[in-house]
């Protein structure tokens, strides 16, 4: 159901003008129910005790962490000299060994299984050790995100109270009902929100959240909207606060990313004034990856020589982007020479490759005309046979209908043949009684006279 831009103003102006505050907080706390992980007062995922965690599946930042907790093993195997005689000879008999009798040698012999036994253990106790660190890790680390996610709805409540257009617009992408183009004014904290949802949404086609100064803690839901959403294709982040961070996270989710065509982050510090160059070097491998984007804004984000030089790597790599904008970054010349020319051989690919759509578009459409015409002509043959077909029905019919006709005529005319024959019949028998009668009366009368 597309939605006109008059039609989200009104919705916005009956927000305001039916909602107070805190019916504001319980209408975002209900749009949030699904973008949110977990909401305020959902419970924290229960660790069992008895069963043993694969930290070979965990990030390397939490085996890394798990692994720090980790104390040395520094255990010492028991010392046999300190027991008692009696106490030698039980152990020993405990572990098969026969003992000699005399103490020392006895001693000797039992402190050197005490040892084997004790280096032997050594993996065990390490993997208990480990095991104990990673629960609690993982035990600590689960109830912090709980806290977070609940700060973090909390906050995305507050703000979407206190941001009625942001509302109607997560109301719009929880339905799947966004216009195609969204410019949106909202804080950290909304851009959070209205990702979270967007990441569901196939309606949208271009977000401009440009001039929100948005941070870097902004950039992963950022990164969150293009690993998951798959109908966005233009991106606008001008004039921002994005850094090094959001630029590593925004590389990670484009490496993947098959629909955006356009990304504008012209005016970000994407190397905090040139002392982080990692969110630059991410982009530039991101370059070497991406085969959808077309369209790359950098222009005065602070990306120096050492910025140029990895683009430049990065774009060497690349056979689709067609502009990439480092005007006013001061790269090196020959880093932009290198990117210029890359960027030509793209264009002439580009073109080439719409040539080939082109000349493959119009290929299909000659061949849907040609079907076309074989359908109409199909169409008009099977129009004419069945008009013949029809036509001969009603040949038929009508010839039917003319022996029937004929049919009914024929007996009309043998029944009034019938009938003439038999009033001749009954004409001449009667002409014949009277002939008779007349013979009959002449007779008499002759008879008479004699």
């Amino acid at each position: 159901m597309a939605v006109s831009w008059w039609q989200l103003k009104s919705r916005v102006k009956c927000s305001v003008g039916k909602n107070n505050l805190e019916n504001c907080r319980v209408k975002a706390s209900k749009m949030l129910d699904l973008s949110s992980g977990l909401g305020v007062g959902g419970k924290e995922q229960a660790l069992d005790d008895d069963a043993d965690i694969d930290i070979s599946r965990l990030s390397v930042v939490d085996r890394d962490a798990i692994m720090a907790r980790v104390t040395p093993d520094d255990s010492t195997p028991p010392d046999a000299f300190a027991l008692a005689q009696n106490e030698i000879r039980r152990e020993m008999i405990d572990r098969g060994i026969q003992p000699k009798g005399f103490y020392n040698d006895d001693a000797a012999r039992l402190q050197e299984e005490f040892n084997r036994e004790h280096a032997s253990e050594k993996d065990s106790r390490i993997q208990q050790k480990i095991q104990f660190a990673a629960k609690s890790y993982l035990r600590e680390t689960v109830h912090r995100r709980r806290l977070e996610r609940e700060k973090e709805v909390r906050e995305e409540v507050e703000e979407i109270a206190k941001n009625p257009q942001l509302e109607v617009w997560l109301g719009l992408a929880k339905a799947d009902e966004t216009p195609k183009h969204a410019d949106l004014r909202v804080s950290s904290i909304g851009a959070r929100a209205l990702c979270k949802t967007l990441a569901f949404t196939h309606s949208l086609r271009s977000l401009n959240l440009s001039r929100n100064a948005l941070d870097d803690a902004t950039g992963k839901w950022l990164a969150l909207l293009l690993k998951r959403n798959t109908s966005l294709r233009r991106l606008e982040l001008e004039s921002n606060c994005l850094g090094p961070l959001a630029a590593k996270d925004l590389a990670e989710a484009l490496s993947t990313n098959e629909a955006l065509e356009y990304l504008n982050l012209e005016s970000n510090p994407l190397t905090d004034e040139e002392k982080d160059f990692s969110g630059v070097a991410a982009l530039g491998k991101m370059l070497g990856k991406n085969k959808t984007l077309r369209t790359l804004n950098l222009w005065r984000t602070r990306l120096g020589g050492e910025g140029g030089k990895q683009l430049a790597l990065g774009l060497a790599r690349n056979t689709t982007l067609v502009c990439l904008d480092v005007g006013n970054n001061r790269i090196a010349t020959s880093d932009a020479v290198s990117l210029d020319v890359q960027l030509k051989k793209n264009r002439v690919l580009f073109e080439e490759q719409q040539l080939q759509q082109l000349k493959f578009r119009e290929a299909q459409w000659k061949a849907a005309d040609k079907e076309r015409e074989r359908q109409d002509k199909l169409a008009k043959r099977q129009e004419d046979e069945e008009w013949m077909e029809k036509r001969k029905m009603e040949r038929e019919h009508d010839r039917a209908l003319l022996e029937e006709q004929r049919q009914r005529d024929l007996k009309i005319e043998e029944d009034r043949m019938r009938q003439i024959a038999a009033r001749k019949a009954a004409e001449f028998a009667a002409k014949a009684e009277m002939e008779k009668k007349k013979k009959k009366k002449k007779g008499g009368a002759k008879k008479k006279k004699k």
